[in-house]
């Protein structure tokens, strides 16, 4: 049966995971219902999630590490992201052995040690989407100060003080989280410790602000000022593409405000200018990587959104019944879905990312081959397609001298075909 505390996540609130042993089970069809659905995508959803999840946010890792976009500095918090994702996806999947009787997570110190993973885990993504969030704000609006602002070396500085503010901040999950009996259950859960009760939820309070209230505002701002720039951008592009005709005093006005402002030599702002042909170009590669990011900073809030207002819901209301509990259970799924997407919403909206993981991909297929003939395992036809441009090139060397007899003429051409029959180990132009 469906139970709040259940779930490794120290999203759930502390009132409802505590109140959910004294609620008495008089349960409706609705509910019969609900409950046997959360209990089915419970048992098959979740392991989809973990592992297709978990491979695509390793496969995330590796394209921003081993591509061209390692150059960007929004690559290192998008790895960074699908880092954090894998282990909080990893925590999840011991949670969900317990379907298996292999009950990990209820035993100490794994009960703490996976509580604390998920918080920091948790408290990571929303603030590396800040993070990435942020910088694409910097270099839609102030293109001038990205190459200063958003370089590699200052977005690891800014995931490593993260990952340590994180850290920190999820320490009372330690001492707060611990395995106790459950009469509901019939037996040992992970949940928060009845003699912290009062503290939990005062930590509950803190915990909403840093990782709800306050990055949540700050995604949907910077958001909504981000599209709309390049919303604006994209309406002069197709103005600049169509037939020439005779400007309206709109269009004027809009091609005036996206000519941006530079440094003057001596020190003084202010003096316009219009960007060049390489600069245009640069900005239209920046609003590609711009256009993803606002969508995976989009779907992460409206995932995550439903969690936390049944977070906040259960701050304002006293008592909670069961339909509540599978309410909050459904936004859950939401919740932890989110850890697992990502890879597939670089895939749809980021078409330099499709390119790099198609290089990644075509990069280890060819180093594969070559080292097949290198290692003598390679197919007779495998050999001749590699040495057919050297078959080609035979005719045209120079022929032997007239000298030559006709019997060492035969045992040439004999050998030759040796050749292609099982060619030498050699690098070829």
């Amino acid at each position: 049966m469906l139970n709040a505390s259940s779930v490794p996540s120290p999203m759930a609130d502390v009132r409802i995971t505590m109140e959910v042993d004294e609620i008495v089970m008089n349960l409706t069809e609705t509910e019969l219902v609900m409950e046997s659905i959360g209990n089915f995508l419970n048992f098959y959803y979740t392991p989809l999630l973990v592992v297709f999840g978990s491979i695509g946010n390793i496969l995330s890792v590796l394209a921003f590490f081993n591509t061209k976009l390692k150059k960007l500095s929004s690559s290192y918090y998008l790895a960074a992201l699908g880092i954090s994702d894998t282990c909080y996806l990893v925590g999840l999947f011991v949670t969900w052995l317990s379907f298996f009787q292999v009950h990990i997570y209820t035993r100490e110190p794994y009960c703490q040690l996976f509580t604390y993973t998920s918080g920091v885990s948790s408290f990571l993504s929303v603030w590396y989407v800040v993070a990435f969030t942020f910088e694409r704000f910097i270099v839609v609006r102030y293109p001038l100060k990205r190459q200063s602002w958003c370089t590699v070396r200052r977005a690891k500085t800014i995931i490593a003080c993260l990952t340590m503010v994180g850290s920190v901040h999820s320490v009372p999950y330690i001492f707060y989280a611990g395995t106790q009996y459950s009469e509901r259950n019939n037996g040992t859960i992970c949940d928060m410790r009845t003699e912290y009760k009062s503290q939990m939820e005062i930590f509950n309070y803190i915990d909403t602000v840093i990782v709800f209230v306050v990055p949540f505002t700050i995604i949907v701002v910077l958001n909504s000022i981000t599209s709309f720039t390049v919303w604006r951008f994209a309406g002069l592009r197709r103005n600049m593409t169509l037939p020439k005709r005779k400007p309206s005093n709109v269009e004027i006005r809009r091609q005036l405000s996206f000519q941006y402002f530079s440094t003057h030599p001596n020190g003084r702002n202010g003096i316009l200018r219009r960007a060049s042909m390489r600069e245009n170009r640069m900005l239209h590669s920046q609003m590609k990587v711009t256009k993803m990011l606002l969508i995976v900073s989009s779907v992460f809030v409206c995932l995550n959104l439903p969690s936390y207002v049944m977070r906040v819901r259960a701050f304002v209301e006293t008592g909670h019944s069961y339909l509540t509990i599978l309410v909050q259970y459904y936004c859950y799924l939401f919740f932890i879905t989110n850890f697992g997407i990502n890879f597939i919403l670089y895939c749809i909206s980021g078409q330099n990312f499709r390119k790099a993981v198609i290089e990644m991909f075509r990069r280890r297929r060819r180093s594969r081959v070559n080292q097949e003939p290198n290692s003598g395992c390679g197919t007779q036809s495998e050999l001749m397609r590699a040495y057919g441009n050297l078959a080609l090139r035979r005719p045209s060397t120079p022929m032997l001298s007239t000298t030559t007899t006709t019997t060492t003429n035969r045992t040439a051409e004999t050998m030759l075909w040796k050749d292609y029959v099982d060619p030498p180990v050699m690098n070829l132009p």
